[in-house]
Parts: C-alpha cells; structure tokens; sequence
C-alpha cells in the first residue's frame, strides 16, 4: 500500500501584507487625483515595509548579503594572496642576486689568491 504525504513547504495562502500590496496597487492605477495618488504610495510603501520585515524575506536578504560578503573576501582574499606571491617572488629574486654576487665576490677572493700565491 502506498503512502502519498503532501509537501507543506509552501503557505496555502499568501501573506496579509502580500495582500495589501495589491489592493493598493490597483487602487493607485485607478485613481486619478493626486491625493488618493500619493495615499496610494504612502500605502504601498508601508506594505513592502510589513512584507520586507517578514522572517523569509529577511533570510533571503541575509544569504544574498552573505553571499556578497563571501564573494568580496574571495576577491580580497585572492588580490592579497597575489600581492603576497609578487612580494615573494621579488624576495627571492633579491636573495638570488645577493647569493650570485656573494659567490662572484668569493670566486674573485680566491682567484686573487690563488693567483698572488
């Protein structure tokens, strides 16, 4: 015998505040004076406050922040690491060159004194 389970992932209906976003924005697209205009807005604007303050959206908000925060410490991270590498790299080849010119010097020593021997 199978068993079906229903997902309840989703609400079955939607926000108040979902809600009301559409009421005032019909009755911003059939107003025509500018008071109801501006009342409309007004309304509109406290309805994605209300739906901006809701739990789910303030995750997702947070993952995309986090995200971006993510993204710039990579790219910090890798211009750093980068920078570090060429600071490195320009090291070694300074102690390389120092190395050359200590073992030239010393070939040079011992010729003169081998030579003045």
């Amino acid at each position: 015998m199978a068993c079906h389970n229903r997902s309840n992932s989703f609400p079955s209906r939607s926000h108040p505040a979902t809600s009301n976003f559409d009421v005032f924005l019909r009755k911003l697209r059939s107003s025509f004076s500018i008071f109801h205009k501006l009342n409309g807005h007004h309304g509109l604007h406290d309805c994605v406050d209300k739906v901006l303050r809701l739990p789910l959206a303030q995750q997702a908000l947070g993952k995309e922040q986090q995200k971006k925060w993510v993204d710039e410490l990579l790219i910090n991270g890798s211009l750093r690491l980068l920078d570090m590498s060429s600071i490195a790299k320009d090291a070694l080849l300074q102690t390389k060159e120092c190395v050359q010119g200590f073992l030239s010097a010393l070939h040079r020593k011992r010729g003169d004194e081998i030579s003045s021997a």
